[in-house]
Parts: C-alpha cells; sequence; structure tokens
C-alpha cells in the first residue's frame, strides 16, 4: 500500500473489516454513523438493486462499502481529492472484492473544473480533512470550556497535526459528461464545507437526472437554505434537514439534508 500513513486493519463486532488511517475513535465514529445508525438510508433514502450512486468525499469508503452490503448490483462513483486517504479507499475496495462495481476517483468535486485547490489534512482525523477549515472549527476555546479536561486533550492531539496538500477538483456535470452517466439515484455528498460548491457544478441540464441527495451540510452565512431553495428550484419536492450533535460539537452547526424528488 503506497501511503505513510501506516494504514491499519479494524474488525467490528459484526465481522466487517477495513483498513484505516488516523485514529481508531475515528473509525468508530464513522462505522456507527454509517452501518448503525444507517444515517444516509432516512427520510425516504432508498437504495435498489441497479442502483448508480455517486459517493462524492469518499474518504476511506465506509458508504461505499456499506452500500455493496446492502445491493450487490449497484454501480458506485467514488471520489476522494486527498491521496493518502485515496490509496486507503482503493485497498478497501480490494479487500471486498469490489473492483468491477466500485469505481474510484483521485479528485474531489467542486464549482470549478480541472483546478487546483489545497486541502487542509489531518492525519489524524482524516475524515475532517478539508478545503474549507474555517467552515468548520471555530470557537474551540469557548467550547472547550465546557467539556473535561481528558476530552479536550483527545480532540487537540487529534488535530495537532495539519499538512497543507494539493488536490485536483472537477465539477460534477464535466464528469456526468465525460462517464456518459443518464442518472444518478443517489447522491451522497460529505466534503466538510465544500457542499454548495458541489451542488453549484451541477448544470442546469443535469440536475433532473439526480433522483435522491444527501448531503452533510455546515450551516454558515445562510448556506443551509441557499441549499434548499436551489434544491427546491430543481425539483426535489421532498426536503428534510436534521441537525448533527457532535460530542465535544468544536464546529459550526452542522446537518444531514435529505432531498427526494
Amino acid at each position: 500500500m503506497n501511503t505513510k500513513l501506516n494504514p491499519k486493519k479494524i474488525t467490528f463486532p459484526n465481522n466487517f473489516e477495513c483498513y484505516y488511517v488516523g485514529s481508531k475513535e475515528e473509525t468508530e465514529y464513522i462505522f456507527k454513523e454509517v452501518f448503525i445508525e444507517q444515517q444516509y438510508l432516512q427520510n425516504g433514502i432508498v437504495i435498489r438493486e441497479g442502483d448508480c450512486i455517486f459517493d462524492v468525499g469518499a474518504n476511506i469508503g465506509m458508504f461505499s462499502l456499506f452500500v455493496n452490503q446492502l445491493q450487490e448490483k449497484v454501480k458506485i462513483y467514488a471520489f476522494e481529492p486527498i491521496e493518502k486517504i485515496f490509496d486507503v479507499l482503493n485497498e478497501n475496495v480490494r479487500l471486498h472484492y469490489l473492483e468491477k462495481n466500485v469505481f474510484l476517483f483521485n479528485y474531489g468535486l467542486s464549482s470549478e473544473n480541472n483546478h487546483e485547490q489545497i486541502f487542509t489534512f489531518y492525519p489524524q482525523m482524516t475524515g475532517n480533512s478539508t478545503s474549507k477549515p474555517g467552515e468548520k472549527l471555530v470557537n474551540i476555546d469557548a467550547v472547550f470550556d465546557k467539556v473535561s479536561n481528558d476530552v479536550e486533550d483527545l480532540f487537540t492531539d487529534f488535530f495537532k497535526d495539519v499538512e497543507q496538500v494539493k488536490c485536483q477538483v472537477r465539477t460534477l456535470s464535466s464528469v456526468i459528461k465525460e462517464l456518459g452517466i443518464n442518472s444518478i439515484d443517489l447522491l451522497k455528498i460529505d466534503v466538510e464545507g465544500e457542499e454548495y460548491e458541489v451542488f453549484k457544478g451541477i448544470e442546469s441540464s443535469d440536475w433532473a437526472k439526480i433522483k435522491q441527495i444527501v448531503a452533510e451540510v455546515h450551516d454558515r452565512q445562510g448556506k443551509l437554505d441557499r441549499i434548499k431553495e436551489m434544491l427546491t428550484f430543481y425539483g426535489f419536492s421532498q426536503i428534510k434537514a436534521e441537525k448533527i450533535n457532535f460530542l465535544p460539537s468544536k464546529f459550526v452547526d452542522t446537518y444531514n439534508l435529505y432531498a427526494v424528488r
């Protein structure tokens, strides 16, 4: 495996295995979010046999692997811009023999096409790596005043290592055109603050191809309302946002957004 992060393998109580980098605590949290709570399959979101799914912000691939346990005959297009994380994503797809129906792309999606962008990479909290650190980490001192010293020390350790890395980003519409995609049955977006830009990268003619959306939205400066308005304009009639409660909550208000035509 071509990475300097020394990935480790974890086995969960349901015997599901995967490689991970960073902290075990973060990996366990993501597993709980995806497999146990099934947060991406609420408020009318369904996955059917033969669906085409876009996993934007795939990280190490937990959601893609989960989908393949639900439905074997699906096509998943998974996007992860940070190379060190992408290497682990690739290894997890190989571990579960999913090369024939999970297609990997080592770039991110945004509002600009064929553009190079700086990402803040947290080696100990890889799932929180972001192109917009200001969209996530705010008022840290004020939040830490409300938690124990042990919790503060834990999260300080997780975020103390940081790297700036250059990554390629493209627009979703350019990918749709290049791959010849006629329908996206589920567009899943978890891009740590870049979600509005992902939506802006969809041309008007491509919106009708998208049937369902589930996205993590970092609500800063009215972003959540702007995204809701955009989805309503393009024909999504069932839209619901549910606030995510982190512990400790050192982030801006964050929501899971569900949209169905």
